[in-house]
């Protein structure tokens, strides 16, 4: 038997910065009982050193442990190294059969295959063989006496092969018999933890960020830590390392080059070098890198033979490399001619793009450093990328300050996104020239309010993420245009298609755009639901964009017109567009007023039209603020103002139903009921017609006052009454609280139980309820109160409450002092105005 060095069959030394690996340890241990255990992988994952450790720390059979040469092709050479390994062990006697077993000098007989079999099952003890860097073993007859050991050995054989590449066993029969364990690659990655160990064990100082940072770029590689390691003991800035560590690092490259690639053969490694280009690579993506059609067979032969590819090329697992691996192959691709990467990043950016990935077709177009292939992506998948939210995409792609008017586009909705002013980029957008298609841009425009003709309806383009952005911006065009209708129809043909197709930015701008568009025709209920749906989208967008300060503009106008002046109030007031600021205002305005600070809030809504300026606004936002400045002044008493914000809604809006009802009021605050009435007459006799302001409502409600005034006590009762029958679809509480206080009395009678307007009329007179704090009213007092409202008589009252008739007469007294009125009706609705009655 030929001569065998010690050093081949001993344990080998753990590194002094070793690190253990209680899992992969564990993950060995579970092959106890299989006939196999595989380790396989490139080099440097630490499989001897993971092997030595658990084999150092095992108390189960004696092994035998055989470091293989690639001499050890020879199966003469192979047999007489694992006899001398086996031989060695405490567990074979020297009496042992095994100790008589002699490998030929010249021929490998087959009878020593079964007698080494028989003698390894006669053992008196189990032992473990352990054939490290098994890729050495490649001769037929060496392969075979593997296979024999595998089939015929003893249960007292337990073989553990480590190595670069699979052996040419049948591992899939092995496998599927539960007779192997595996630990791969991705089993023998560091953790970062590990990889905080490993350099902390190696002398390297750094904090967590700076590990993270390592542990990625080396992909948990412990060869490539390694590397850094050394490297990093040698450098006075590690922060600067790091930011160029890679695999084209001499320490590395050369290991690389010398322990990785050197066995590959020129087609192998020409494809790793031409996919490098790519992290992820599947298949189809292969083949075009690589300009060959069997790159995915290719790279399965590394897959399979050496472990330096992962994945098997589909979609869901495309092929990969260990990240400095990768950095290697491109800066060696790169040397070996200057447009080699880039010519790949183009490949691999068309094919992307193919493939409906904008994000990764993006990314490579950037790199391929082709500016017209970068803005024709950009042009093909800027509404798909600015619809879905990936502006940091889009902004990578464009760069600071572009001048291709389709970059120029997409770098409005990235500056969008961000709350930064879009003006240079939307004049460089402009800048078109022929043959560049502008859909976007225009869309984009009439989105901003900016005046570009509206297009005639017609088809949408056949892209839905352009077709979204089209349908949104002519939604925005018709707001402007205010054609609420028109709006709401190409508003709700955007919402559909950015819900089918998930871009969810665009969902909450038609929200936003949507609850304006109900708003202005008079659906509040409506409108303050949707504005709610786009405010409480998780979409991030700044919190004065345009259409999140529409949507909180149309919650506070909903919510003032509800009778909660107070949540109206405390609406943010950022808003970039002038129209949705003067919004905000002139609600804040009304909230002001109705809070009880009216020269407050008359001051502030005087202020927003000063703003404004000459800017234009929606007619239905002309009217709504109009008549809360003109119902301020009035009360107030200042009637030069209120004429001047008659005046001002007359030059806007001469034929608005609003500039009747201002006409109304002020001759009805004159005591002109005549003229009144006859400002009222075409509100009164047209079909009764939603408006955010309720409109229909305070007509009718001011006509209720005007019959009170002639005496006609049943005709003010039947206009309240249909006031109130108008106001309950749309929750319009506000113009109650501002009634005439006469007006509100009228509707006390529709308080009894069972009346079918009783529960909307109690909330119209509790609206603008002062604090009930101050009344002083006793229990008792407070029980006879809240049967008021009913029909009951006293004696009824008292037999509800038990008390004598007596008794009650004298709660109701102290009730009316208390409440400061002399009847049951006024105690009712006073009670109403100070909040005592829900």
């Amino acid at each position: 038997m030929a001569h065998v060095r010690r050093s081949r069959t001993g344990l080998p030394p753990l590194p002094p910065e070793h690190v253990r690996r209680r899992d992969v340890e564990a993950r060995l241990a579970r092959g106890a009982d299989r006939d196999l255990v595989l380790v396989s992988a490139p080099p440097g994952f630490g499989k001897t050193s993971v092997l030595a450790s658990w084999i150092g720390d095992d108390d189960a059979p004696d092994t035998a442990w055989v470091t293989l040469e690639p001499e050890d092709r020879d199966p003469r050479r192979l047999w007489s190294a694992v006899l001398a390994a086996l031989t060695a062990l405490p567990a074979v006697p020297p009496s042992h059969r095994l100790h008589r077993l002699v490998v030929s000098r010249s021929v490998m007989a087959p009878e020593f295959l079964a007698d080494l079999t028989e003698a390894l099952a006669s053992l008196p003890t189990p032992v473990r063989l352990v054939l490290d860097d098994v890729q050495h073993v490649t001769d037929p007859l060496s392969v075979h006496g593997l296979e024999v050991l595998l089939r015929d050995a003893s249960p007292g054989l337990r073989l553990v092969l480590a190595g670069r590449r699979d052996p040419p066993l049948p591992l899939p029969r092995l496998r599927l018999d539960e007779r192997l364990v595996e630990v791969r690659a991705e089993q023998l990655q560091f953790s970062p933890a590990e990889s905080a160990a490993l350099l902390s064990a190696c002398g390297i100082d750094l904090d967590d960020a700076q590990v993270a940072v390592l542990h990625e770029r080396t992909g948990g590689w412990v060869a490539g830590l390694r590397l850094a390691a050394l490297s990093l003991r040698e450098h006075p800035d590690p922060a600067r390392f790091l930011d160029g560590f890679s695999g084209d690092e001499r320490p590395v490259a050369d290991y690389l080059v010398d322990e990785v690639l050197a066995g590959l053969s020129e087609p192998h490694r020409e494809v790793l070098r031409r996919t490098s280009v790519a992290a992820r690579v599947p298949a189809g993506l292969a083949a075009r890198l690589a300009g060959r059609e069997d790159a995915a067979e290719l790279l399965d032969d590394l897959a399979r033979d050496t472990g330096l590819v992962g994945g098997s090329g589909t979609a869901a697992d495309p092929y990969h490399l260990p990240e400095l691996l990768r950095t290697h192959l491109v800066a060696d691709l790169g040397r070996r001619g200057p447009t080699l990467v880039a010519d790949r990043e183009a490949v691999a950016a068309r094919w992307w793009s193919e493939q409906g990935d904008p994000v990764r077709a993006l990314r490579h177009a950037a790199m391929a450093g082709d500016g017209g292939l970068l803005a024709d992506l950009v042009g093909r998948w800027a509404p798909w990328l600015a619809g879905r939210g990936e502006h940091d995409v889009l902004a990578a792609a464009i760069g600071r300050d572009p001048t291709d008017p389709r970059l120029a586009t997409a770098a409005i909705h990235v500056r969008l996104a961000r709350g930064e002013p879009v003006g240079p980029a939307l004049r460089a957008a402009r800048r078109a020239g022929p043959g560049v298609d502008t859909t976007f841009r225009d869309a984009t425009e009439r989105l901003l309010g900016c005046r570009v003709p509206r297009p005639a309806a017609g088809h949408p383009p056949a892209d839905p993420s352009l077709a979204a952005h089209v349908h949104l911006g002519r939604g925005s065009a018709a707001l402007g245009d205010d054609d609420a209708p028109g709006a709401r129809a190409e508003l709700e043909a955007a919402l559909a298609l950015a819900h089918r197709h998930g871009l969810d930015v665009l969902v909450q701008r038609a929200h936003a755009l949507l609850a304006v568009a109900l708003w202005a025709e008079g659906d509040v209920p409506g409108a303050r639901e949707t504005a709610g749906r786009a405010l409480a989208a998780g979409v991030s967008t700044p919190a004065v964009a345009p259409w999140t300060a529409a949507a909180r503009a149309v919650e506070a106008h909903a919510a003032l017109l509800a009778g909660d002046p107070a949540r109206a109030r405390a609406t943010p007031g950022d808003a970039p567009v002038a129209t949705v600021r003067f919004a905000l205002r002139c609600a804040h305005g009304g909230a002001a007023f109705d809070l009880g600070h009216r020269a407050v809030g008359l001051l502030e809504l005087q202020a927003a039209r000063a703003e404004l300026g000459g800017d234009p606004v929606p007619a239905a936002l002309t009217a709504v603020a109009a008549l809360l400045e003109h119902r301020a002044a009035l009360a107030l008493g200042h009637r030069t103002a209120a004429t001047a914000v008659a005046a001002w809604l007359a030059g806007r809006c001469p034929d608005s139903p609003a500039t009747a009802l201002v006409r109304a009021r002020t001759a009805a605050a004159a005591g002109d009921h005549a003229a009144a009435r006859a400002a009222l007459a075409p509100l009164l006799t047209r079909r009764p017609q939603p408006t955010p302001d309720a409109l229909d409502v305070e007509a009718w409600l001011l006509e209720s006052r005007g019959r009170l005034a002639r005496e006609d006590r049943p005709g003010a009762r039947t206009a309240a009454r249909h006031a109130a029958d108008l106001a309950a679809p749309l929750d319009a509480l506000r113009p109650f609280a501002h009634a005439d206080t006469a007006v509100r009395a009228l509707l006390v009678d529709e308080l009894a139980a069972g009346a079918p307007r009783a529960g909307f009329v109690a909330r119209a007179l509790a609206a603008g309820a002062t604090s009930p704090a101050g009344t002083g009213l006793s229990g008792r007092e407070h029980d006879v109160l809240i049967r008021l409202p009913s029909l009951e008589s006293l004696d009824e009252i008292a037999g509800a409450l038990d008390v004598s008739i007596n008794t009650v007469k004298t709660h109701v007294r102290a009730l009316y002092g208390k409440l400061g009125v002399t009847t049951r009706r006024d105690a009712v609705l006073v009670a109403h105005e100070q909040g005592l009655l829900g």
